[in-house]
């Protein structure tokens, strides 16, 4: 764990950067739905990354949101999704 400071544009940035979120996305997947049992969206008969790609986003925007962009000082597990936006918005900053 770690205290970090984040605000909702940390989270669109990490949400838009399409590989960096599509890396997240399929590990997070893969970690969840290894039981193959799950909620079906698009009603295919199973829970693809796709479904859960579409409703993560969804779901992480509304949060970014909701954070606006007063920075929060927060504690962050290390493996967290923000703690993700935070590190991915750290290489993304200009080197002093």
């Amino acid at each position: 764990m770690s205290v970090e400071i984040l605000n909702g544009a940390t989270i669109v940035g990490f949400v838009e950067d399409e590989e960096a979120f599509n890396s997240w996305v399929k590990k997070c997947f893969a970690t969840l739905y290894a039981d193959q049992d799950g909620f079906d969206r698009d009603s295919n008969g199973v829970l693809d990354l796709e479904d859960f790609k579409s409703a993560m986003k969804r779901i992480i925007l509304v949060v970014a949101n909701g954070l606006g962009l007063s920075p929060l000082q927060i504690i962050l597990e290390d493996d967290s999704f923000l703690m993700k936006a935070v590190e991915w918005e750290s290489t993304k900053l200009p080197l002093p």
